[in-house]
Formats: C-alpha cells, structure tokens, sequence
C-alpha cells in the first residue's frame, strides 16, 4: 500500500516532503522492509516502532493514545456519512464511500492536523500514566 497507493499520490499531489507518517506497533508496520521503504521516503519524518538497527526518528511512546488526525475524527465523519444511507450493493457502498471523501476540504485536514498537534503536546506519557485520554481532556 505504502510504495503503490501512498506515495504516488502523495508524490503526484506535491505533499510527499510535507508529511509526517505515523503507524503503531502492529506487527506488519514494525517489519524492517516497512521501516525501509519509510526512512526512503519519509526520512526523519516518521513515528512508529524502530529497532536499534533501524530506530523510528520519532519512537511511538509505549501504550500511548492514537493521536493520528483519521482516528480522531476523520473516520468518523466518513462513517457517519456512509451509515445516513442504505446501499443496494458493494459498488453502491463503494461510490458512498468515495462520495464521503470527495466531501472532506483541504481547511477540514488543516483543522484536524491541528488538534492533533495540540492532543499531542497536551498528552505526555507521564501526565496519563500510558492510560487512554479522552478527548474531553483537550
């Protein structure tokens, strides 16, 4: 996904040195050839689980909350979209889906982008203890 969908489209769309990438430690995130297909293409700019031979410029924090702008709120205003209609068939859901998206402006990311940065710098390991922050503390 990452070298045949992303980075195409972020490289045809101009964005592929203004992005930052950010994974969790699922096991096909942490593979080493993941690690290097993003240090080649995202390098230094990449926050995720590393190894000592291929540490993550940005080390994911243990047990800390998915601060990513689509799980915050992006994929819920998708789901919410989708779900508000009934389909007939896959390619119909299929369309819906991809009518939601065509539906998400570049000042919505931007808005996103920022309050994942502030749930950022408000959410130190330490002042959670690792445990889940609700949206309410931002």
């Amino acid at each position: 996904m990452l070298e045949m969908w992303l980075i195409p489209q972020l490289r045809d769309r101009g964005l592929l040195d203004d992005v930052w990438l950010q994974h969790d430690g699922a096991t096909t995130h942490f593979a080493l050839s993941v690690r290097d297909v993003l240090n080649e293409h995202f390098p230094g700019c990449w926050i995720g689980c590393g190894s000592p031979k291929s540490p993550a410029p940005l080390p994911w924090p243990p047990r800390s909350p998915d601060l990513t702008a689509p799980d915050n709120s992006l994929w819920g205003i998708i789901k919410g979209r989708v779900a508000a209609r009934r389909y007939n068939n896959n390619e119909d859901l299929r369309r819906g889906v991809e009518d939601s998206f065509r539906t998400i402006t570049p000042k919505m990311l931007r808005r996103r982008s920022q309050r994942t940065w502030r749930h950022i710098h408000l959410s130190p390991a330490s002042q959670h203890q690792g445990a889940h922050m609700d949206s309410l503390d931002m």
